[in-house]
């Protein structure tokens, strides 16, 4: 998603800020769209649209969830615009409404972790406080 590129520990919830359900980052984001972040397999999408899981080529498991509480809303503010299945970096996944979404939730801080850290040798942020549009890298992650 286009959005500015932040800290985990800047994301207002300990499980994610203290790296509990995975390492990476988060951005936060700007009005738009959630797109894929990978090559590889959409391997599902909550029934709120809320959180997408994927899986890269090399077997990373990897999580976008956007905002913090999002689940509480039921779906309001987020579109489904595709199933599970092969996909690309760059590939609509979910819109959403920043308008919508914002008033309901503590945060739309929006963390983008890896669950499966014990394949990862290192995850090094880039581009870090700077603005990022779809289909920039925003990590580079060294495989064991």
């Amino acid at each position: 998603m286009n959005g500015k590129v932040i800290e985990l520990k800047e994301v207002p919830d300990e499980a994610f800020a203290q790296k509990m359900v995975g390492d990476g980052c988060a951005i936060e984001p700007d009005k738009g769209i959630i797109c894929s972040p990978i090559d590889g397999q959409l391997m599902n999408i909550f029934p709120t649209n809320h959180a997408i899981i994927f899986e890269t080529i090399d077997g990373l498991e990897m999580i976008v969830h956007f905002g913090i509480d999002t689940v509480k809303l039921d779906g309001k503010g987020f579109q489904k615009l595709r199933e599970p299945g092969p996909i690309k970096i760059g590939d609509e996944i979910v819109k959403y409404n920043l308008d919508d979404i914002k008033d309901g939730v503590p945060s739309t801080r929006s963390p983008i972790i890896i669950n499966n850290m014990e394949k990862v040798e290192k995850i090094e942020v880039l581009s870090l406080g700077k603005l990022v549009k779809i289909g920039e890298p925003i990590m580079k992650v060294t495989l064991k």
